[in-house]
């Protein structure tokens, strides 16, 4: 079981650059990538990214930057316009002495001026360094499938202590099911004699002779919601991504634990059922973050 919450760094260095891919996960319905890069990256080895992602994290949004920082003599150097510097030289003395100024034609003023000055161009990242990406892509990898893996070994833990303490309030409403059944049985029978007395036909006692042991009878919504428990359990020991079935399961815990609520004329099996339906839903908050 792993958690959607991850974060990861890997480097990796040459003699032309140092690579740093850093990789982190949030909770999300569906798999999502987002890949960014201080470099363009050709559209292949993107492609590529993508591909190795999906085959380790199968639910999440994905935040991935690649960050590259190139090394000298493959970082170019400052470029300077020395006849662009010269003409503007001789233009702008040329204009002061036209117009009868003083002023002297200085480098700050020369170097603000466009054109001037190139920057050093980033090289764009090379086909040799290709493995290089693959290799701290990967490092970045395993380090977020160990950081979601720690934290889905905590959520697994929480979930297994709700479910003992479910299972010990369902042994608890197990245990008060034949009392509440005797207290039942002779409520019908009250009502079978009142209804006698007062004349009724047969069919309409029928009908509420067949409501009332229906309305009274929780047995098959507590044998499927044992049958969806041990379900989960099983579910719980899968190695691959179970957060959607586990959410479908807990889907049904409810279903049948709020029928037999509904169904039980019982105060106690009632406060059983609302502690029940409490760990069901902080079972459900867990499973939030579960892939």
């Amino acid at each position: 079981m792993h958690s959607m919450t991850g974060y990861g760094e890997g480097r990796e260095s040459s003699k032309e650059a140092d690579l740093h891919v850093e990789i982190s996960t949030v909770n999300h319905r569906f798999l999502e990538i987002e890949v960014k890069s201080s470099e363009p990256i050709p559209f292949a080895w993107e492609k590529k990214i993508r591909q190795l992602v999906r085959g380790k994290i199968k639910r999440g949004k994905v935040s991935l930057n690649v960050e590259a920082k190139w090394k000298p003599p493959f970082l170019s150097e400052v470029v300077i316009n020395r006849e662009l510097v010269t003409s503007y030289k001789n233009a702008l003395s040329g204009l002061c002495q036209n117009l009868g100024l003083n002023d002297r034609v200085t480098l700050s003023h020369l170097l603000a001026l466009p054109g001037v000055i190139s920057p050093p161009r980033k090289p764009q990242i090379k086909k040799n360094l290709e493995t290089m990406l693959e290799k701290a892509l990967t490092k970045a990898l395993n380090n977020v499938l160990k950081m979601r893996g720690k934290e889905g070994k905590e959520h697994l833990q929480s979930i297994l202590r709700y479910l003992k303490r479910i299972r010990k309030r369902l042994s608890d409403l197990e245990e008060e099911i034949p009392t509440v059944q005797n207290l039942y049985q002779k409520k019908i029978k009250e009502n079978l004699k009142n209804l006698l007395a007062l004349g009724e036909d047969r069919e309409k006692v029928a009908r509420e002779l067949s409501f009332l042991i229906s309305r009274g009878d929780i047995s098959e919504e507590k044998l499927r919601f044992q049958s969806h428990l041990r379900e989960l359990q099983t579910t719980l020991q899968q190695k691959e991504s179970v957060g959607k079935k586990i959410r479908f399961i807990l889907q049904e815990l409810h279903r049948e634990i709020n029928t037999m609520g509904a169904k039980a004329n019982s105060f106690i099996i009632s406060r059983l059922v609302v502690q029940i339906k409490e760990d069901l839903e902080r079972i459900r908050e867990e499973v939030q973050n579960i892939e």
